[in-house]
């Protein structure tokens, strides 16, 4: 499955706000410099954060996490940036009928995987790749 950008942007602003354990409201141009993000791109992947109600936004203060990484869902950050969620429709057309059937599968495989996971995970790799570093330098 190939991720798009913007989803990995996501899942980066995601990691830094959630490294903000107080819940502290943080300027959009402190987020852009971090993410190396231009800053209208920038907010444009906020926002698409904010609508999916994993932070808020306040004029003048900036965002702030509105969820704990471990009450957000790699499914739903994924469906947040990749599939912007499925229309409502009255009549279940082929296309919802699929998507529905899509997100099951997914929420089975996925089931219990949250961001902080995915975070965790990847700093354990790194220390992995550090700590094999220095051992073949010591060969």
């Amino acid at each position: 499955m190939k991720l798009n950008r913007t989803l990995a942007y996501g899942l980066a602003c995601l990691h830094y706000l959630g490294e903000k354990r107080s819940r502290e409201w943080t300027e959009i141009k402190d987020i852009s410099k971090f993410q190396g993000l231009p800053l209208a791109y920038c907010n444009k992947v906020m926002q698409a954060l904010v609508h999916s109600g994993f932070i808020e936004s306040r004029k003048g203060k900036g965002y702030r996490l509105m969820k704990d990484l471990d009450d957000i869902s790699v499914w739903q950050l994924m469906e947040a940036f990749t599939f912007n969620g499925a229309p409502e429709s009255g009549k279940k057309e082929l296309s919802i009928r699929l998507y529905s059937t899509l997100e099951k599968q997914v929420n089975k495989w996925l089931i219990g995987l949250t961001v902080r996971d995915i975070i965790e995970t990847m700093k354990e790799d790194e220390k992995r790749k550090r700590e094999e570093g220095k051992l073949e330098s010591r060969e």
